[in-house]
């Protein structure tokens, strides 16, 4: 939890600086907004260090809930708390991919915009098709599919075949179908809910 809330503190320095937004939204929005704008951001930043722990824990319990069906239905005997425990070491694969994205974007700092930024989703299947061909609703799931969601797969179904001292291949046949039924329903639901937003 520390480790995402010190890369959202080197987000913040390092690529949502204000010239980023003075770049971004010269076109659309007078200077006396924008620094309005930039008030408000400065006055409220502590909610997103705020809500980084409960997102956190949120998805750490719903990898561990999806892992855990897998896991009775195939009849092998566990205990919550250590697949919770691995679910959280195996957020590593997440915390590389974040730092990945971090040092590749202030390489580019100069010209990003705020839209180059929130489109920038590299080894994901919507940089494949690219931000600009895609509906919006269908932008998130497509983002959502990527390499580190396999990687984060592998990692939970080694630790776990450490756990229960079976077969890499036999754990990750739980884990993979398990953690992808997950996914797919928690994608559909944010589908959903965007498109009743829109």
């Amino acid at each position: 939890m520390v480790i995402y809330s010190f890369l959202a503190f080197l987000s913040v320095q390092y690529i949502f600086t204000e010239e980023l937004y003075y770049r971004s939204l010269s076109d659309q929005l007078t200077q006396q907004n924008i620094e309005n704008l930039l008030g408000i951001t400065s006055q409220y930043w502590w909610i997103d260090y705020l809500l980084t722990p409960v997102l956190l824990t949120f998805k750490v319990s719903y990898t561990t809930i999806c892992i855990s069906i897998g896991i009775i239905l195939s009849n092998i005997e566990f205990k919550f708390k250590t697949i919770f425990k691995v679910a959280l070491l195996a957020e590593v694969v997440f915390v590389i991919g974040q730092i990945l994205h971090i040092v590749n974007l202030s390489f580019h700092s100069g010209t990003l915009t705020l839209e180059t930024v929130s489109n920038y989703y590299p080894l994901s299947v919507l940089s494949y098709f690219g931000a600009e061909n895609v509906v919006q609703w269908l932008q998130y799931p497509l983002q959502t599919l990527n390499l580190f969601e396999v990687v984060y797969m592998v990692v939970i179904g080694w630790l776990l075949s450490k756990q229960w001292k079976e077969d890499f291949m036999e754990s990750l046949a739980v884990v993979v179908p398990s953690y992808a039924t997950g996914l797919l329903l928690w994608l559909v639901f944010v589908t959903f809910i965007m498109l009743q937003v829109s």
